[in-house]
Order: C-alpha cells, then structure tokens, then sequence
C-alpha cells in the first residue's frame, strides 16, 4: 500500500478546510495530512485540532501564502519517506475516484512522472484547472493522459522518484507561479506532467486579474501589482529568465509596468477586456 502524504495550505476558511479534510479522510483515512495554517483568526487550527488531532498543523507568520505555505508543509512532510506527496487546495471537492485515479495515472507512468488532476466546474458543465498544453490551451479530459506544459497546482501528485530529482517548491515565489514553476522544472528534467484521464474534483475558477486593478488610482494599481496576491515584478521577472530567457523577461517588466502607468480607456482601447476582470 502506497504512503501518501497530502500537502495543505490555508488562511481563514475553516469551514471549507474542515470540509476538505472531512471528505478525504473519507475517502482515504489512512493518509498523513501536513497543514500550514498561515496564521489564522478564525480558529481554523483549533477547529481541525479538534476534529482531526492527527492532522500535523504548521503554523504560518501570515505572510507565505500558497507557495510558501505549501514549501513549509512539503519541507516538514519531507523528513519522513513517503512513496507520494499529493498537494492539494482546500478549496476543492474531490471525487471518490480521486486517489485510485492519480496512483492508477502514476502506475501506467511508472511512477516516473507528475500528474495533475483535472478540476471541473460544481455543474460539470466546464473544466477549470488541471494544465495546458503548449498553446496555453486548457486540456479537457478525453480518458487518456495528456501531456501538460503549463501545469495547475489544485491537486498533483509527485512521486518520491520526481522529488528526489527536483525537490521542494522555490520559495522565491510568494503565492502563484510556484505550481507552474515546478511543472516546467519537471520536463526541463526530462519528467513528464500528465493530466488524469477524468476529473477527479470540482471546485470555482478563480478568476481575477493579478495583473492590472481596473477603476483605480495608479498608487493603488500599482500596490495591488507589487502585493503577494499580484504580479510582483520582480518575481515574475524571475520566473520569466529562468524558463523563457532574459528578452523575455526584460520585456515583460517594462510590459507590466507600463499597463499600470496608462489610464484604463488608453488599457481598453489597446487590450480589450483582457485586464477587466
């Protein structure tokens, strides 16, 4: 029997988290869970110490968001040996065939590969995460898997074999890009990124621009840009050099600060709805 450790991240929703954990250890209960509280004020901790004392909670400063929140708990989870860590967002219901379906994935892939697992809509009516294809095109299930470029960090599992070779998450990144990052290591390494050949979880698009803040002052547009929540420059700037060159990288930071400088009609006239969301 495989020994999983599943990977969680949270701030302030303890009823969602509650939630989370409920249903997988319905589904699976003999799993560890390494939970990073990022310094809750509603009682998120004592409510899942208290319902599930064998959770490990770490405790945040309330400054690492995801990335760093899920480095924490990869970290701590990483001092024991487990053949799989899974990470995992509060914030989506997973379906029963979730686990079988992703160790099944790892199985065929023989355990040399990451799978991401595809989120679709409460409705099912759209599919919403799981990873893209090379043309930033995102990848619906057809019962196979499918190769991801671009890879959604909602539910993943990396086997111990791909840890082993790219370890824990770069905690350069503060709250995004740490999924997408990880992906691209991946196959900069020869790892392949699989999709599941089903969904296995529902969930909400999270659809909000950390680009540009539409209908604001430039001091607020351009805080909103620097905060974890944003498009931080500099971190992008990172990520960009690291897998797409320095022209890239270059370009896009003299991109993304001009879009906040420009007025919104001059942003519509020239982007469309791209940054009003």
């Amino acid at each position: 029997m495989s020994h999983i450790a599943i990977l969680i991240t949270c701030f302030n929703r303890r009823e969602i988290t509650l939630k989370c954990l409920q249903h997988l250890f319905e589904i699976k209960n003999d799993v560890d869970v390494y939970l990073v509280d990022d310094n809750s004020t509603d009682g998120t901790s004592e409510l899942i110490l208290k319902f599930f004392p064998h959770v490990n909670v770490i405790q945040g400063d309330g400054n690492l968001y995801w990335n760093r929140g899920m480095y924490l708990a990869w970290k701590q989870a990483s001092k024991k040996d487990y053949d799989y860590y899974l990470w995992l967002n509060d914030d989506t219901f997973l379906y029963n065939n979730c686990l079988n379906e992703l160790l099944f994935c790892s199985q065929i892939a023989k355990g040399l590969a990451i799978i991401s697992g595809i989120i679709e809509s409460h409705d099912k009516t759209e599919i919403l995460y799981g990873g893209t294809n090379t043309n930033k095109k995102l990848l619906v299930p057809n019962g196979s898997m499918q190769n991801i470029t671009n890879m959604n960090g909602n539910i993943v599992l990396v086997p111990k074999s791909v840890y082993n070779v790219l370890g824990n998450f770069d905690p350069i990144y503060h709250h995004d890009l740490g999924d997408v990052d990880y992906g691209l290591r991946a196959i900069e390494n020869n790892i392949p990124v699989f999709t599941s050949r089903v969904a296995v979880g529902s969930g909400e698009r999270n659809d909000f621009c950390r680009v540009r803040l539409w209908n604001s002052t430039i001091f607020k547009r351009f805080n909103k840009l620097y905060s974890p929540l944003g498009n931080h420059p500099s971190i992008n700037f990172y990520f960009r050099h690291k897998h797409y060159g320095i022209i890239n990288a270059v370009f896009y930071y003299i991109h993304i600060h001009l879009i906040n400088l420009l007025p919104d009609h001059v942003i519509k006239v020239v982007s469309g709805l791209k940054y009003l969301k």
